[in-house]
């Protein structure tokens, strides 16, 4: 679907979605992997929570990212 069809709404909604998701699940991951002392499941842990917060980022801004935009939300302008 191109950009000009999507909903702002629609997309906070969904992206909100997502980052609760990936939020709980890199939360739970890193636990999991601090607890059984699994190096390689706290990295996903830290990954999948990374990945949260950029669909944060997307929720709050109400439309997708670029590549550039996604790997460093920090220096999104507002």
């Amino acid at each position: 679907m191109s950009r000009r069809h999507e909903s702002p709404r629609t997309v906070r909604i969904v992206a909100a979605l997502l980052a609760m998701v990936w939020i709980g699940a890199g939360v739970a991951a890193l636990i999991a992997g601090v607890t059984v002392q699994r190096w390689l499941l706290s990295l996903a842990g830290l990954m999948a929570l990374w990945y949260g917060v950029i669909w944060l980022f997307v929720a709050r801004h109400g439309r997708r990212l670029t590549t550039r935009e996604a790997l460093t939300p920090w220096r999104l302008r507002h």
